[in-house]
């Protein structure tokens, strides 16, 4: 199947993180480009190396000539021998998307995993290798990373669909530490130049993050991709009696993803308020699910 913008339809999902039902879809399964929602793969993997090697995140990470020539736009004005720690890429990568600060992460990463397995090669290679595995553990069927920035600059485009990258958010959110990355509307990060140390204000990409209860996610854009977001959002828990007579809580999330629209920001509010409408109405008639590509697992 072709990968890029399908003659300007949009591929759009959403989902009940908790039961995992979607509720809307369209194009749900269509391989398309995916822009810099990529990096919810790059952030994920950085974490999980973190916590699987003891490495802190707040280890510096130097900028190389070769990153920035890889990454291209360079949106925090990064330079050749700046140093960031690798927590502080995370929130550059997530929030305003910048292709440096991924590039970097994953050239520091790759480069360790290499060393800790006794092997040479291209550490961005390695890096992006892990993102594909993880693609794989999460039943991503019809995702190709190839780099971890997003862009359409290798030979080999990278693809992914809706669903897929709902999957990956379904991961992302039951990642505590990763949503601290996602839901701040702006922070301040240090680089050391030259030793010295200056500040860098980051902005969110984001727009809709903070109306309404909208935590999260992600934005991207690129020639391919067009407009893409990913957005969750969470209300309030009813309260169940349960047949013992204890009282649980039953979660409600919607997840939205949006891939290559023209106005990604009102068409996921939109999306958001009619998946809110249709999870109602399944909530009133008892939560049916009468086969199984109504659930994430099976579509």
């Amino acid at each position: 199947m072709s990968v890029g913008n399908l003659s300007g339809q949009t591929s759009v999902l959403a989902v009940d993180v908790y039961n995992k039902k979607i509720h809307l879809e369209s194009g749900g399964n269509v391989k398309r480009s995916v822009g810099g929602l990529t990096k919810v793969a790059t952030a994920l993997v950085a974490l999980d190396w973190s916590e699987a090697t003891g490495v802190s995140l707040n280890t510096l990470a130097s900028i190389s000539p070769s990153v920035l020539q890889i990454a291209g736009i360079n949106a925090i004005g990064l330079m050749p021998g700046d140093q960031v720690t690798l927590r502080d890429l995370i929130y550059a990568s997530m929030m305003t998307s910048d292709n440096v600060a991924s590039t970097a992460l994953a050239a520091f990463i790759g480069q360790d995993i290499l060393s800790r397995r006794g092997k040479s090669g291209d550490p961005i290679t390695m890096f992006v290798s892990e993102m594909n595995k993880l693609a794989a553990r999460e039943d991503m069927r019809h995702t190709r990373f190839t780099n971890p920035h997003g862009l359409e600059n290798s030979r080999t485009m990278p693809y992914s669909t809706a669903a897929d990258m709902a999957r990956l958010s379904m991961y992302a959110l039951s990642r505590a530490p990763f949503r601290f990355y996602t839901n701040q509307k702006s922070r301040v990060i240090r680089v050391l130049r030259s030793g010295q140390p200056y500040t860098v204000s980051l902005n969110n990409t984001n727009t809709l993050l903070g109306v309404g209860t909208i935590d999260g996610m992600k934005t991207g854009n690129s020639p391919r991709s067009g407009g893409c977001v990913i957005i969750t959002e969470e209300r309030p828990g009813t309260p169940l009696k349960q047949s013992d007579g204890q009282e649980a809580v039953f979660r409600h999330r919607m997840l939205i993803v949006v891939l290559g629209s023209s106005d990604p920001f009102s068409e996921a509010r939109n999306l958001l308020q009619q998946g809110w409408n249709t999870y109602d109405q399944w909530l009133k008639v008892g939560r049916p699910v009468t086969d199984a590509r109504e659930l994430l697992a099976g579509f």
